[in-house]
């Protein structure tokens, strides 16, 4: 159902050269009736107003196309409500999948670094006994042990700045997802009250 400018006016509770303010600050559209005098759908008075707007009392039909307009518009924000939410749900996977896959990474490679590490101490524990049956090749076995001992020193560090990493890693997708629910709040608290 169409009204003219003075009607939807009326129908919002404000005068008409308000109508006239909000139409350009709201982005109310505006349409043509057949002898070119501007029209409002009352679906766009509702989409803009909503509960503000008041069906025309004299009439049955008024009320009726009103609550069948009001009714189309609900379900449209319905629906936009829930894709934009549908959206919010995939972000949320996709970035918990990326922090899935950033951790399991990070976990393999602190596997690796550790058998390393236990291959490195394996064979500082055969030089260990292999020193105590042969007094010979003192000066090459200190210096094996000191290469060995700087081998595991520097895997240790490596792990460490892995661990560390990781742990910087799981802060921002803990960030980056609060920001999202927050935002999420934020977006639901201005349609259920902007």
């Amino acid at each position: 159902m169409k009204v003219n400018i003075s009607k939807a006016a009326e129908m919002v509770g404000v005068t008409r050269a308000t109508f006239y303010r909000h139409i350009e600050k709201k982005g109310i559209t505006v349409g043509e009736d057949a002898d070119g005098n501007p029209q409002v759908d009352v679906s766009e008075l509702i989409r803009v107003y909503g509960d503000r707007v008041k069906a025309d009392t004299n009439s049955e039909q008024s009320r009726t196309d009103l609550n069948a307009q009001a009714k189309q518009v609900e379900t449209v924000f319905d629906t936009a409500e829930i894709a934009a939410l549908k959206k919010q749900v995939e972000l949320l996977e996709l970035s918990q999948k990326r922090e899935r896959e950033i951790l399991e990474g990070q976990i393999e490679h602190l596997k690796e670094t550790l058998e390393k590490s236990q291959e490195s101490q394996s064979r500082l524990t055969i030089l260990l006994e292999d020193k105590s049956k042969k007094e010979e090749g003192e000066e090459q076995w200190k210096s094996s042990m000191n290469a060995l001992e700087a081998r595991i020193a520097n895997q240790e560090e490596a792990a460490q700045q892995d661990k560390l990493r990781a742990q910087k890693a799981i802060k921002q997708n803990r960030a980056l997802k609060k920001a999202l629910e927050q935002e999420q709040n934020k977006t639901f608290w201005q349609k259920l009250f902007g």
